[in-house]
């Protein structure tokens, strides 16, 4: 008579503890939640920033931006433009 009791006491009491378990992890997760959205907030706020200096600096190291500003404080004399190489006709007579 008494494995059944011990057993049945057992049961109820692993039932407490893992309900008191489940109250607290709600409870943590629950606080959790806000301070993700935060930080989910402070991302968004950083890529956002991020495109726009990365837009900033391709537009800062650009050739046109680059040779305007030379032309500006005067390093460079105005010159015709220049071929490397000259272009391949598109289609050869036979």
């Amino acid at each position: 008579m008494k494995k059944p009791a011990l057993i049945i006491l057992f049961l109820v009491m692993t039932i407490v503890v893992l309900s008191l378990f489940k109250t607290f992890l709600a409870n943590r997760i629950s606080t959790s939640g806000m301070v993700l959205g935060d930080i989910q907030q402070q991302i968004s706020y950083y890529k956002t920033e991020n495109a726009i200096l990365s837009e900033k600096v391709y537009s800062m190291s650009s050739l046109t931006y680059v040779s305007k500003e030379a032309k500006n404080l005067g390093f460079v004399q105005n010159s015709g433009d220049f071929v490397l190489t000259n272009p391949l006709p598109i289609a050869l007579k036979q």
